[in-house]
Protein backbone atom coordinates (compact mmCIF):
# COMPACT_ATOMS: atom_id res chain seq x y z
CA UNK A 1 0.00 0.00 0.00
CA UNK A 2 1.38 3.49 -0.74
CA UNK A 3 2.17 6.12 1.40
CA UNK A 4 -0.87 8.43 0.50
CA UNK A 5 -3.27 5.57 0.76
CA UNK A 6 -5.08 5.87 4.11
CA UNK A 7 -8.00 3.18 5.27
CA UNK A 8 -10.57 4.18 7.38
CA UNK A 9 -12.86 1.24 8.94
CA UNK A 10 -16.35 1.65 9.30
CA UNK A 11 -17.36 0.74 13.35
CA UNK A 12 -20.59 0.00 11.62
CA UNK A 13 -19.49 -2.21 8.92
CA UNK A 14 -20.76 -5.60 11.34
CA UNK A 15 -24.19 -4.04 10.68
CA UNK A 16 -26.68 -6.01 8.61
CA UNK A 17 -27.67 -3.97 6.12
CA UNK A 18 -29.64 -6.32 4.78
CA UNK A 19 -32.41 -6.32 7.87
CA UNK A 20 -31.59 -2.29 7.92
CA UNK A 21 -32.82 -2.65 3.90
CA UNK A 22 -35.69 -4.83 4.51
CA UNK A 23 -38.15 -2.08 6.02
CA UNK A 24 -36.87 0.73 3.60
CA UNK A 25 -39.70 2.28 1.71
CA UNK A 26 -37.24 3.13 -1.15
CA UNK A 27 -35.97 -0.07 -1.22
CA UNK A 28 -39.68 -1.65 -1.10
CA UNK A 29 -40.24 1.11 -3.91
CA UNK A 30 -37.51 -0.14 -6.24
CA UNK A 31 -38.09 -3.80 -5.84
CA UNK A 32 -41.66 -2.87 -7.75
CA UNK A 33 -40.33 -1.33 -10.63
CA UNK A 34 -40.34 -3.32 -13.35
CA UNK A 35 -36.91 -4.94 -14.20
CA UNK A 36 -35.75 -5.02 -10.83
CA UNK A 37 -32.71 -7.18 -9.46
CA UNK A 38 -30.10 -6.98 -7.01
CA UNK A 39 -26.99 -5.36 -8.65
CA UNK A 40 -24.37 -7.93 -8.68
CA UNK A 41 -21.46 -7.83 -6.81
CA UNK A 42 -17.60 -8.80 -8.45
CA UNK A 43 -14.81 -9.54 -6.10
CA UNK A 44 -11.79 -7.00 -6.99
CA UNK A 45 -8.89 -9.09 -5.40
CA UNK A 46 -6.35 -6.85 -6.80
CA UNK A 47 -7.60 -3.73 -5.21
CA UNK A 48 -7.96 -5.91 -1.84
CA UNK A 49 -4.43 -6.61 -2.77
CA UNK A 50 -3.25 -3.05 -3.36
CA UNK A 51 -5.26 -1.98 -0.44
CA UNK A 52 -3.61 -4.45 1.88
CA UNK A 53 -7.24 -5.41 2.80
CA UNK A 54 -9.19 -8.93 3.32
CA UNK A 55 -11.69 -8.61 0.30
CA UNK A 56 -13.28 -5.70 -1.66
CA UNK A 57 -16.38 -5.76 -3.82
CA UNK A 58 -17.25 -3.72 -6.48
CA UNK A 59 -21.11 -2.81 -6.71
CA UNK A 60 -21.83 -3.41 -10.82
CA UNK A 61 -24.47 -0.74 -11.20
CA UNK A 62 -23.41 -0.93 -15.34
CA UNK A 63 -26.85 -2.08 -16.77
CA UNK A 64 -29.28 -1.37 -13.80
CA UNK A 65 -33.06 -1.26 -15.18
CA UNK A 66 -31.54 -2.20 -17.94
CA UNK A 67 -29.88 1.39 -18.26
CA UNK A 68 -25.58 2.20 -18.07
CA UNK A 69 -26.12 3.80 -14.85
CA UNK A 70 -27.64 3.55 -11.06
CA UNK A 71 -29.44 7.08 -12.42
CA UNK A 72 -33.13 4.98 -12.26
CA UNK A 73 -32.87 4.82 -8.46
CA UNK A 74 -32.80 8.34 -8.09
CA UNK A 75 -35.03 9.61 -11.03
CA UNK A 76 -37.84 6.95 -10.83
CA UNK A 77 -38.10 7.83 -6.81
CA UNK A 78 -37.94 11.43 -7.34
CA UNK A 79 -40.35 11.40 -10.16
CA UNK A 80 -42.40 8.86 -8.01
CA UNK A 81 -42.47 11.59 -4.67
CA UNK A 82 -42.96 14.35 -6.83
CA UNK A 83 -46.19 13.03 -8.67
CA UNK A 84 -46.93 11.81 -5.02
CA UNK A 85 -47.16 15.55 -4.55
CA UNK A 86 -49.40 16.37 -7.17
CA UNK A 87 -51.90 14.21 -6.37
CA UNK A 88 -52.25 15.48 -2.51
CA UNK A 89 -49.51 13.41 -0.82
CA UNK A 90 -50.59 9.80 -0.94
CA UNK A 91 -52.35 7.44 -2.45
CA UNK A 92 -53.98 4.33 -1.95
CA UNK A 93 -51.38 0.89 -1.08
CA UNK A 94 -49.97 -0.27 -3.99
CA UNK A 95 -48.42 -4.19 -4.82
CA UNK A 96 -47.72 -4.14 -8.15
CA UNK A 97 -46.34 -1.42 -10.71
CA UNK A 98 -49.56 -1.70 -12.64
CA UNK A 99 -51.32 -0.71 -9.25
CA UNK A 100 -48.59 2.59 -9.02
CA UNK A 101 -49.57 3.52 -12.87
CA UNK A 102 -53.41 3.26 -11.87
CA UNK A 103 -53.37 5.54 -8.76
CA UNK A 104 -51.19 8.43 -10.97
CA UNK A 105 -53.39 7.70 -14.31
CA UNK A 106 -55.88 10.85 -12.72
CA UNK A 107 -52.99 13.21 -13.28
CA UNK A 108 -52.72 12.54 -17.37
CA UNK A 109 -51.59 14.33 -19.25
CA UNK A 110 -48.85 15.16 -17.93
CA UNK A 111 -45.51 15.77 -19.31
CA UNK A 112 -42.65 15.36 -16.50
CA UNK A 113 -39.71 18.00 -17.97
CA UNK A 114 -35.79 17.55 -16.99
CA UNK A 115 -32.84 18.85 -17.73
CA UNK A 116 -29.57 16.54 -17.76
CA UNK A 117 -26.08 16.07 -19.41
CA UNK A 118 -27.06 12.74 -20.48
CA UNK A 119 -28.28 9.65 -18.00
CA UNK A 120 -30.23 11.07 -15.57
CA UNK A 121 -32.46 12.46 -18.53
CA UNK A 122 -32.81 9.25 -19.62
CA UNK A 123 -33.81 7.81 -16.74
CA UNK A 124 -36.60 10.53 -16.49
CA UNK A 125 -37.64 9.45 -19.65
CA UNK A 126 -37.83 6.08 -19.13
CA UNK A 127 -39.87 6.21 -15.73
CA UNK A 128 -42.34 8.40 -17.66
CA UNK A 129 -42.86 6.26 -20.43
CA UNK A 130 -43.54 3.32 -17.90
CA UNK A 131 -46.06 5.24 -16.24
CA UNK A 132 -47.45 6.36 -19.29
CA UNK A 133 -46.55 10.11 -19.53
CA UNK A 134 -44.77 12.04 -21.42
CA UNK A 135 -41.53 13.40 -21.01
CA UNK A 136 -39.63 16.96 -22.35
CA UNK A 137 -35.90 16.05 -21.51
CA UNK A 138 -33.65 19.98 -21.88
CA UNK A 139 -29.96 19.42 -22.99
CA UNK A 140 -27.10 21.61 -23.41
CA UNK A 141 -25.77 21.69 -27.04
CA UNK A 142 -22.93 20.12 -26.47
CA UNK A 143 -24.64 16.94 -26.02
CA UNK A 144 -23.55 14.31 -27.86
CA UNK A 145 -25.91 12.73 -30.59
CA UNK A 146 -25.79 9.50 -28.93
CA UNK A 147 -27.23 10.73 -25.89
CA UNK A 148 -29.71 12.31 -27.08
CA UNK A 149 -30.44 9.46 -29.07
CA UNK A 150 -30.69 7.54 -26.09
CA UNK A 151 -33.18 9.85 -24.68
CA UNK A 152 -35.49 9.77 -27.08
CA UNK A 153 -35.62 5.88 -27.54
CA UNK A 154 -37.27 6.20 -24.19
CA UNK A 155 -40.32 7.85 -25.89
CA UNK A 156 -38.66 11.76 -24.74
CA UNK A 157 -38.59 15.14 -26.77
CA UNK A 158 -35.54 16.52 -26.54
CA UNK A 159 -35.05 20.21 -26.50
CA UNK A 160 -31.22 21.21 -26.81
CA UNK A 161 -30.89 24.48 -25.27
CA UNK A 162 -28.26 26.87 -26.36
CA UNK A 163 -25.63 26.70 -23.60
CA UNK A 164 -24.46 24.88 -21.15
CA UNK A 165 -26.00 21.99 -18.35
CA UNK A 166 -26.37 25.08 -16.00
CA UNK A 167 -28.57 27.17 -18.96
CA UNK A 168 -30.80 23.82 -19.55
CA UNK A 169 -31.26 23.63 -15.79
CA UNK A 170 -32.34 27.15 -15.49
CA UNK A 171 -34.45 27.00 -18.65
CA UNK A 172 -36.35 23.74 -17.54
CA UNK A 173 -37.30 25.48 -14.38
CA UNK A 174 -39.73 28.00 -16.51
CA UNK A 175 -40.15 24.95 -19.40
CA UNK A 176 -44.12 25.17 -19.51
CA UNK A 177 -45.83 22.49 -21.36
CA UNK A 178 -48.52 23.20 -23.87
Amino acid sequence: MSNDTKVFPNPQATANLEDAFSSCETFDFHQKLPGYQRSPLIDAPSIAATLGVGKVWVKDESSRFGLPAFKFLGASWAVYRALLMQIGGTIELWYTFDDLKDRFAPLKPLTLVAATDGNHGRAVARMANLLGFDAHILVPQEMTQARIDAIKSEGAEVTIVNGNYDDAVAQSGTFSVR
